[in-house]
């Protein structure tokens, strides 16, 4: 398989079963500049994706929530997500 350039701002990319790739982006938007508040999920052969929030709610000692910062589990939900939709996904790429 020849060695294709990544996209710009693609973190991790999974090959799938049909020789898509489903691609891990970070989320940005003018509320959190310059850091990400998701890491997306999606598929190059199907519409497939998903979002992984970093803002987690938590339940406080008082009994009540909280959001919280945590982009390394985002990360690894989304990878966890990208490696199994590609080990069954088999649509293909669409032709360039």
């Amino acid at each position: 398989m020849p060695e294709t350039t990544w996209p710009d701002g693609v973190i991790a990319r999974y090959l799938t079963v049909g020789s898509a790739t489903v691609d891990l982006t970070s989320q940005l938007n003018v509320m959190t500049p310059p850091e990400p508040f998701a890491t997306l999920a999606a598929c190059s052969g199907c519409p497939a994706s998903k979002e992984f929030s970093h803002w987690r709610l938590v339940w406080q000692p008082d009994g009540g929530q909280a959001e919280e910062h945590h982009p390394a589990a985002a990360v690894t939900d989304a990878h966890a997500w990208a490696q199994s939709h590609a080990g069954t996904c088999r649509a293909m790429p669409r032709p360039a």
